[in-house]
This record gives C-alpha cells, sequence and structure tokens, in this order.
C-alpha cells in the first residue's frame, strides 16, 4: 500500500482510536531502500501511526547498507523491523490494525 493511501485511511478514524497492534518507527525498508517500512508496535494510536506516516514525508532516512532516501505519497511502505524483510503494509492489514468489521473496499482498488 502507497504511504498516501495509508495517511488517507488514517485519516478517516478518530486520532484517539486505540490501536492494540499498530506500527511505529518508520525507516528505510531492508528489502528495497527506496521503500519505508515502519516497526510493529503495541498500544499505540490511529492519531500516533498518522503522525508517523505524515513525519516520514518530511524526513531523509539511510539505507541499510547506505544510500540516503525521501519519501513520498507514492512510496510503498512495509511492516517490518529494522534490518528485517518483514511484510507489505496493505489494505488488508491495515483493516484489521483499524479493528474494520466490514469489507469496505472493492477488488480493483487494490493495487492502489
Amino acid at each position: 500500500m502507497r504511504l498516501g493511501n495509508i495517511i488517507e485511511e488514517l485519516k478517516k478514524h478518530d486520532p484517539e482510536t486505540k490501536i492494540r497492534l499498530g506500527f511505529c518507527e518508520p525507516h528505510s525498508y531492508r528489502g528495497i531502500y527506496s521503500e519505508l517500512a515502519f516497526e510493529p508496535c503495541k498500544n499505540t494510536t490511529v492519531g500516533d501511526m498518522l503522525k508517523c506516516c505524515k513525519e516520514a514525508k518530511k524526513r531523509t532516512f539511510e539505507g541499510y547498507k547506505g544510500g540516503e532516501f525521501t519519501y513520498n505519497n507514492d512510496t510503498e511502505c512495509h511492516l517490518a523491523w529494522y534490518g528485517g524483510s518483514g511484510e507489505t503494509l496493505g489494505r488488508y492489514l491495515l483493516m484489521f490494525m483499524l479493528g474494520e468489521t466490514e469489507w469496505k473496499w472493492v477488488a480493483h482498488d487494490f493495487n492502489k
């Protein structure tokens, strides 16, 4: 899922909503340095995750083996510990983090 899509989805939710298993700590993704990763974290809020996403667009990150990378709304995102390969941070995973109980995305929308 792209960073801009994650931001837009998070904006639709109350920032005070408690998230049992979410994400924090942005960094360059070990698998593809030009992509962004967030570390998994417990007991956060929608607002904290949104802030983390917005701040990631303002920083320059060092790749795991060097180089400098900046990210924007079109950057693909992952859920991974620093130095790990993790997994894609996609719509299904974000939906579960946010506690969604109904499918609200349609199949043709998954590649955005």
